[in-house]
């Protein structure tokens, strides 16, 4: 089985450690990324969801996720569109002042919205998450991700078809993993 080519983890215990697995959740230390999802993928699938989420860049794992939130779920909700479309601004143009901004924008948003989730884990994505003009602070690794599988999951549960929504959401994950972020149509 070959590597997925967007893919920068080799050994499924690098992804365990992301999602802050410990102990004897920890995937065998010679099992590859590939292998262990497969077999997530078969048995649990939306353990399979959360970590095929934390396996891809940050970058790519919030490209996944924005692509999975329907848009015409948040037209009759203001403050979740105007997050989606702060977070589509990143998407298209990332930068400092547009991942703040889409921060500030999910503040707004409902709690369990993916749009906020979404537009949380750009601000957690790269980039100092202190105040401007305040010495810089990183966040934690694998944060940017676990928010991306959040808003990926809050999205499931607010579609008509949990279990569909999740079967598509694995197989978005896999083309990206095979063939990163493709530009939109």
């Amino acid at each position: 089985m070959e590597p997925w080519r967007s893919v920068h983890l080799t050994k499924a215990r690098q992804v365990g450690e992301l999602m802050e697995l410990r102990g004897a959740e920890l995937p065998s230390p010679d099992i590859s990324v590939r292998a262990h999802y497969e077999t997530l993928r078969a048995s649990n699938p939306s353990k399979a969801v959360s970590y095929i989420g934390h396996a891809l860049p940050r970058r790519e794992a919030i490209h996944w996720a924005a692509g999975l939130i329907d848009p015409k779920l948040s037209e009759n909700a203001p403050a979740e569109r105007a997050t989606l479309d702060s977070a589509r601004l990143w998407l298209d143009a990332p930068d400092d002042d547009k991942r703040r901004q889409a921060y500030a924008a999910a503040q707004s948003a409902d709690r369990e919205a993916p749009e906020r989730s979404l537009a949380t884990a750009i601000f957690y994505s790269g980039g100092s998450i202190a105040p401007e003009g305040v010495a810089p602070v990183q966040p934690a690794p694998g944060l940017a991700n676990r928010l991306a599988v959040v808003a990926v999951v809050q999205a499931a549960w607010r579609s008509t078809d949990p279990k569909g929504f999740l079967a598509q959401a694995l197989e978005r994950a896999e083309a990206i993993a095979e063939h990163g972020i493709q530009p939109s149509k």
